[in-house]
């Protein structure tokens, strides 16, 4: 993605700007029942009175990034919705959606640190920097991302998934969970898998990452084999946890997600490792 983070608009731009404009967490895009586009200039202008925060997000090949949010009675002009990151999943463009959350993690801060957690001072917008200042003590708050940690255990030509109960009738994914204060990722790692599943893994090997604006998470996804133990779910946390084979997998996350990457991946190398064997 040919991107470039900026805090103003440059002096040139080349392409045409690209309006994210959000109501709460809501993405105003064309009303459709297959893909859908961001608003153009003219909706921007009807719903000029209603912004209540606008920000530069960068530059995507020339045309400028703008991050804005409209107040809770704007109404989407005709033709267009307020829609849900997640439901837009397989019907927007990927690198426009990557964009919108980014958007939308800057706006969210932005709402969410409008006062010093310390004194209560209203904070101040730096201007080289993207961060807010407070006059009075001094304090700094940068856009809060969270590490989240994501484990897919293999055990001989068994991959180990789970169901969270918030998951979607009938999806498994690979286990995760948030780090805490003082962990490295591989210690959280070992950690979450140990309090979802009761497992203990081994050979732990990066994935890759990928940032998920539900709400300001950075995933990072990894491999690893399995050592010992019985699969034990912890209650609330998880419903479900099994052995798969390759061969007869549970309906699995979207597309889109890390989760669902991180096991077409590992299938793809499980199935050449056994050609290599025969």
């Amino acid at each position: 993605m040919d991107f470039q983070p900026l805090l103003e608009v440059p002096k040139q731009s080349t392409g045409e700007p690209l309006w994210f404009i959000f109501q709460g967490s809501q993405l105003l895009v064309t009303q459709s029942e297959g893909p859908v586009k961001l608003p153009d200039d003219a909706v921007l202008a009807q719903l000029a009175t209603g912004i209540v925060r606008r920000h530069v997000i960068g530059q995507l090949k020339g045309s400028i990034c703008h991050g804005l949010e409209v107040d809770s009675h704007a109404l989407p002009p005709a033709g267009y919705t307020f829609s849900g990151l997640r439901s837009l999943f397989g019907r927007a463009d990927e690198v426009l959606l990557a964009l919108a959350g980014r958007a939308l993690q800057i706006i969210d801060w932005d709402r969410t640190h409008l006062y010093c957690g310390r004194c209560g001072t209203p904070t101040e917008l730096r201007t080289h920097e993207r961060a807010r200042f407070c006059p009075a003590c001094q304090l700094v708050v940068y856009p809060r991302i969270a590490p989240v940690v994501m484990g897919l255990i293999m055990r001989g030509d068994e991959l180990l998934l789970a169901r969270s109960p918030h998951f979607a009738p009938g999806v498994y994914s690979a286990i995760a969970g948030y780090c805490e204060p003082g962990e490295s990722l591989e210690m959280a790692l070992m950690r979450e898998i140990r309090e979802e599943v009761g497992l203990e893994v081994r050979d732990i090997q990066y994935f890759k990452s990928q940032s998920w604006p539900f709400p300001h998470s950075l995933m990072v996804a990894f491999t690893c084999q399995y050592h010992s133990g019985l699969i034990s779910p912890q209650p609330g946390e998880i419903e479900d946890a099994r052995w798969f084979s390759s061969e007869a997998l549970p309906l699995l996350p979207h597309p889109v997600s890390i989760a669902r990457q991180l096991i077409e991946a590992t299938l793809l190398l499980m199935k050449s490792r056994h050609h290599a064997l025969h």
